[in-house]
């Protein structure tokens, strides 16, 4: 804890980021090393770059959409901005759930790794580009059309005015009432 980049955070900054992500400080003082090592240019941010370089992300399928994700608002994130987005996936603790930490959190974070073209709605596209990332040529395409088109129909989708299907946030989100994501959208920190 005594490197400089630990040093860096004052007592009310960590307090701050503490009471928006429910991180503690050594977790807090943590991820800040983590942050100063991947900000390359000593910035005070990271870009979409600096996260693409992290060898054990690299390799994940989704690596493109989760940096997407990230990156939803603008082309860089400071610190404040990468605590809140990383405390999407800190287990939720009843004790410090916060607005980003909770299930409606992580429901916002997963619409938005589908939502490839971010028009706040997932249409057939959204639903191809992402699940030929995770699979790859492995399916057939007409195979890859069954599916899409089967989780469009079972979210009860709307056909905008170009005849086009999409699935609304609520749709989206009503699809997940049955699954724990709040388990599977955790991880230790």
């Amino acid at each position: 804890m005594g490197s400089k980049t630990s040093i860096m955070l004052r007592p009310e900054e960590i307090q701050t980021i503490s009471d928006k992500t429910g991180f503690t400080t050594r977790e807090i003082v943590r991820l800040y090393n983590r942050f100063a090592c991947l900000d390359k240019t000593r910035s005070g941010s990271l870009r979409r770059e600096d996260l693409q370089n992290i060898p054990e992300f690299s390799v994940n399928p989704l690596c493109g959409r989760v940096i997407e994700a990230f990156f939803w608002d603008s082309d860089e994130v400071n610190f404040m901005q990468f605590a809140i987005l990383l405390s999407t996936f800190r287990p939720i603790r009843k004790a410090t759930v916060t607005e980003f930490n909770n299930r409606e959190g992580k429901i916002r974070f997963l619409f938005r790794l589908y939502d490839v073209d971010k028009d706040n709605r997932l249409s057939k596209d959204d639903f191809h580009e992402v699940l030929s990332g995770l699979v790859g040529g492995t399916v057939d395409p007409d195979e890859m059309e069954k599916v899409i088109m089967r989780a469009i129909d079972e979210a009860g989708a709307d056909i905008n005015t170009s005849g086009e299907l999409f699935i609304t946030y609520d749709q989206f989100k009503k699809t997940l009432d049955h699954v724990d994501v709040e388990i599977r959208l955790s991880m230790p920190f």
